[in-house]
């Protein structure tokens, strides 16, 4: 699987804030890090509701620079993800790898590392 053909789209989905279009690249079940209140969210429903929850509050933009496979197999995105209050204040700007799991062409779990710099 090329990594950029499935992510590339799912990315743009998210920025956009299109949240139904995003969960379509995700299976039901999915596995994803809480980035905003820690833990993991478990299933589209609960991933959804906090991406809602989140743009009422931040913007988050997700730019990816490089995609890849991992040595286990994971698809792997580095990306800047810029984060900015609601009046377009940057709040952070951080580099990050996102690993993802796939399960029949869509994506299982998300896990996150931090990035020391650009490859």
């Amino acid at each position: 699987m090329d990594p950029q053909a499935l992510l590339a789209p799912f990315y743009e989905a998210y920025n956009r804030r299109d949240i139904p279009a995003a969960l379509r690249f995700l299976t039901p079940d999915v596995d994803w890090p809480d980035l905003a209140e820690g833990g993991r969210l478990i299933g589209a429903e609960a991933l959804a509701a906090s991406w809602k929850r989140n743009v009422r509050s931040i913007q988050v933009e997700m730019a990816p620079f490089a995609y890849g496979v991992a040595s286990d197999n994971r698809l792997v995105a580095d990306l800047v993800m810029t984060v900015h209050n609601l009046r377009g204040q940057l709040w952070s700007e951080t580099l990050v790898r996102h690993l993802f799991t796939l399960h029949d062409g869509l994506i299982s779990r998300m896990d996150v590392e931090p990035l020391e710099r650009r490859i």
